[in-house]
């Protein structure tokens, strides 16, 4: 009880969004193009028709498969990666649950739960004041859990197809671009755009997969399992609480039978 008092266990849900990690990163990166561009100007490795090739064509397919809601909340997805996981609030759910299993205060002290929010401690403490059993709460949240994780989970698919579509399409439009640069031969100042779309865009459908992409896609799923970490280990501290409830009104039963 002391320690738990001198909060030494440390939560794996209380990771973090790590800047100095970030612009680690970044800066290598940085420096990886810097060489291998040898310092030159990058505006000459610039190209609209390339780029919107590469990343517009990989955004059509993604809307084609899936949906555009799902694309839009793999986005958002993404940007939430960024501020970490999970959020503050749920983490002070996590405390307050340690100090009422530490200092024996009734679940049911930690709500007022009129109604079903979809705050999952509202919640819980809703259902228990309904005399609902441990395992039924347990079903009913475990489930809307779940629900959650498949559309982050889809988020992660999105952008792992991504990545494949980016060089698919990088390497069809260096085909395009090969096509052009063969039927414009007898003029010269062709030559020159059809040949930096034919290798620009395999330069963006790579450097986009691997570079942009596959990064994201990691970040979302590590996002993901500290998600569902997060949730288990809210439910297996609510999970003490209710139990301790239900030993209570047994208790009273009990008593009065006596």
């Amino acid at each position: 009880m002391e320690d738990l008092k001198r909060k030494k266990y440390v939560h794996t849900s209380r990771k973090r969004f790590d800047p100095i990690a970030f612009l680690v990163g970044t800066s290598l990166l940085s420096y990886l193009i810097y060489v291998i561009t040898g310092g030159a100007d990058l505006s000459v490795f610039w190209d609209l028709k390339s780029l919107m090739i590469v990343a517009g064509g990989t955004v059509a397919s993604l809307i084609i498969q899936y949906d555009f809601a799902s694309c839009w909340h793999c986005v958002l997805d993404v940007v939430q990666s960024f501020r970490g996981r999970p959020e503050k609030k749920m983490l002070e759910t996590l405390s307050q649950l340690d100090h009422a299993i530490v200092n024996q205060i009734d679940i049911t002290e930690l709500r007022e739960a009129n109604e079903i929010t979809g705050e999952i401690l509202n919640d819980c403490v809703y259902m228990v004041k309904q005399y609902l059993s441990f395992e039924e709460i347990d079903e009913f949240i475990t489930a809307r859990v779940q629900d959650l994780f498949f559309r982050r989970k889809t988020s992660v698919v999105i952008l792992q197809r991504a990545s494949v579509l980016a060089p698919s399409l990088g390497l069809f439009g260096t085909v395009i671009g090969l096509v052009i640069l063969l039927k414009s031969l007898s003029d010269p100042t062709l030559i020159g755009p059809s040949m930096s779309l034919a290798l620009l865009t395999t330069a963006y459908g790579s450097g986009l997969s691997s570079l942009v992409i596959s990064p994201l896609a990691g970040r979302v799923e590590q996002s993901n399992e500290q998600f569902v970490e997060t949730h288990r280990q809210l439910l297996s501290k609510v999970a003490i609480l209710i139990k301790r409830f239900e030993r209570g009104i047994e208790k009273g039963k009990l008593g009065r039978v006596a």
